[in-house]
This record gives C-alpha cells, sequence and structure tokens, in this order.
C-alpha cells in the first residue's frame, strides 16, 4: 500500500468516526489533528454574590469572580452586558490558557438605589457551548434621609418629577427643543453636562453602557425611565414631555459625543 493512499484511507475513517460520534462532536480536521479538541471552555466561581447591606450614601462596592478555562483551547472574554447599576471590568488577562483563570471585578454603585435590589451581568466569551453566562449581584439597600440645606433639591424620583411645580424646572423647558440644546435643559442638572454623571444621575457615557446597548433600548430608556434608580419616563405616553423626535434627538447626541476617554475622570455609574 501507497503512503498516498494510507493516508487517504486514514481520513476517510477519521470522518465515519465523527459521523458516528454525531454533530456535537468536535470537529476533525482533514489531517486529523483537530480530533478530540472540546474547545474552551468557561467557569465561574458560583453566578450569584449578595453584597448585603448597604447605604445610600456610601461608596461603591466591588466583587471580584473568579473564572476558570477548563477547556483545552485558549478562553477568551468577548465583552459583558450589565443592566443598570453595575459596571464590570477585567483585571486579568482576557485570554485565558486551558487550565488557567482569571478575574472579573463587578462595581456596584448603591447611590440612588432602595430596597431590595438585583441586579445581572451577561458574560460573553467563545466557549462554544455556552458562550452567554449570566452572573447575578444582590444587596439591600436602605435610604439615609439628609436634611436639605435651604434651596436644595429635595429627594424625588419617578413620575413626580414631571408634575406640579417640579414640571418648571424638569418638564417645560423641553417646550420646542432638540438635540444639545434639549438635553442642557432638562437631562445636565442630573446627567452632568456632556453626561458624564452627575450628583442626582449616573453616567450615560461609561464605555460598557454605551457599548451594550443600542439606539431602541437608549431610547426606551428615556421615553419609560427606569425603576431602580427611579428615573421618570420623559416620553408623552408617560406624561412627560418629550415628543418621539425629540427622544431620537437626544439618542443621536449621546452616540455623538460617545464613551468617555480612559482619561477622563471615573462618572458615576
Amino acid at each position: 500500500m501507497s503512503p498516498r493512499s494510507g493516508n487517504r484511507r486514514f481520513r476517510i475513517l477519521c470522518l465515519a468516526v465523527a459521523l458516528l460520534v454525531g454533530p456535537g462532536s468536535a470537529a476533525v480536521e482533514e489531517d486529523g489533528t483537530g480530533y478530540g479538541k472540546r474547545g474552551p471552555r468557561l467557569r465561574f466561581d458560583g453566578t450569584l454574590h449578595d453584597f448585603g447591606d448597604l447605604r445610600d450614601d456610601q461608596d461603591k462596592v466591588s466583587h471580584d469572580w473568579v473564572f476558570h478555562n477548563d477547556g483545552d483551547e485558549p478562553l477568551q472574554i468577548l465583552g459583558t452586558r450589565p443592566s443598570c447599576g453595575c459596571t464590570a471590568s477585567i483585571v486579568s488577562e482576557a485570554s485565558v490558557p486551558p487550565g488557567g483563570q482569571g478575574v472579573l471585578r463587578v462595581t456596584f454603585d448603591p447611590a440612588g438605589q432602595h430596597g431590595s435590589v438585583r441586579k445581572t451581568l451577561a458574560v460573553n466569551s467563545n466557549d462554544p457551548t455556552d458562550p452567554h453566562v449570566l452572573l447575578t449581584i444582590k444587596a439591600r439597600v436602605a435610604v439615609v434621609e439628609q436634611p436639605l440645606e435651604p434651596g436644595a433639591h429635595p429627594r424625588v424620583t419617578g413620575q413626580s418629577l414631571l408634575m406640579g411645580e417640579c414640571a418648571s424646572c424638569h418638564a417645560e423647558p423641553a417646550d420646542g427643543k432638540t438635540a444639545e440644546a434639549l438635553y442642557a435643559s432638562v437631562c445636565a442638572m442630573c446627567h452632568g453636562a456632556q453626561a458624564e454623571g452627575g450628583a442626582h444621575g449616573p453616567s450615560l457615557r461609561t464605555p460598557d453602557y454605551l457599548a451594550t446597548r443600542d439606539d431602541e433600548e437608549l431610547g426606551v430608556a428615556i421615553s419609560y425611565g427606569t425603576s431602580n434608580p427611579g428615573m421618570p419616563g420623559f416620553s408623552r405616553t408617560m406624561g412627560g414631555p418629550l415628543t418621539e423626535e425629540q427622544v431620537l434627538s437626544l439618542v443621536e447626541v449621546i452616540r455623538r459625543w460617545g464613551p468617555l476617554s480612559a482619561a477622563a475622570p471615573e462618572p458615576r455609574d
């Protein structure tokens, strides 16, 4: 038997074995070198972390989640998708060799939160079996009432911010405005002059926030608000002052400004 004939028979045998064991098996290369590979496998040391009792006036808290590569090929963390109220960053290499481990730091800001809080963080990787892992953080946030300084803004959240006497500051100035002028009139007082974060609202320009939300999601948050922290819905459907065109103009402004640079001061999340 010639060497060429023997190689051909070996390739046919490998392909036959792959067909017998089913489509869920590892792919087989023509030269047989890929046989038996499982690819990367992502595993976390637990998927739930409870921060316990926190106060809404305290500093941010963090938890380092250790993750492992139980596979036989390099593991790549491709990105994270946090719900509002938490951020994530890789504090080790985003690429982990077989048998290695890395650390994902999740940071939670209790400011503006209240009661039982539950946030999630989706972690995307090149694990072919389970490419999306959902991590969950919990906390119980106590609201600490601070005495108001003369002329200071009272603690008001939700739709009441757009009603009564509050409407003169938070709703009526939006009339007839779009884009940057609209943002300056009703958004800047909470979220900062250029959405970098302010005393009463989180940054809208952190890299994770912008990278994990499309234009529709940004528009929904503006139109219908968020529950925790309690931002009101500014659309007319919710009793707010903004038309659909005005909402879209705000989304365009946030996209145009883009994420804050790494050199910028860290905003509130």
